[in-house]
């Protein structure tokens, strides 16, 4: 056994596409930083991502996300989504968007699981 002192140890952590809908576009996000938050009704899950990225304004607006799982062969769209900004480009192009009861939480057919979610609250650290 190794003793790895105060450090987060939750790796690897599942990669995953965020979609918002931003200026009435659907757009989406890269995020590896997705949690548990909360064990019990309702679950709650975490996103970590820095409040300059370009999907914040839609998730803060409209108040919902889609948190998509991403098969293997979506690895190359996952990896764009990462590099390039929903400011400049329209990456909902690369995937057959779909929306659920929420209506602004854009999701992605491709994907094998999609969650549609309203924000509840933000950490700002």
């Amino acid at each position: 056994m190794q003793k790895l002192g105060p450090v987060n140890a939750l790796y690897p952590m599942p990669t995953t596409l965020v979609g918002a809908t931003v200026n009435a576009k659907p757009n989406f996000i890269t995020i590896a930083h997705v949690g548990i938050m909360h064990h019990g009704q309702p679950q709650y899950i975490s996103l970590g991502m820095h409040k300059s990225h370009y999907t914040n304004a839609g998730i803060m607006e409209n108040k919902t996300f889609s948190v998509c799982l991403p098969s293997e062969n979506l690895m190359v769209a996952t990896d764009y989504c990462g590099i390039m900004t929903g400011k400049n480009t329209d990456k909902a192009v690369l995937f057959d968007v779909f929306y659920g009861e929420l209506q602004t939480a854009p999701m992605i057919r491709e994907c094998p699981v999609c969650m549609e979610c309203k924000l509840h609250n933000v950490f700002d650290f």
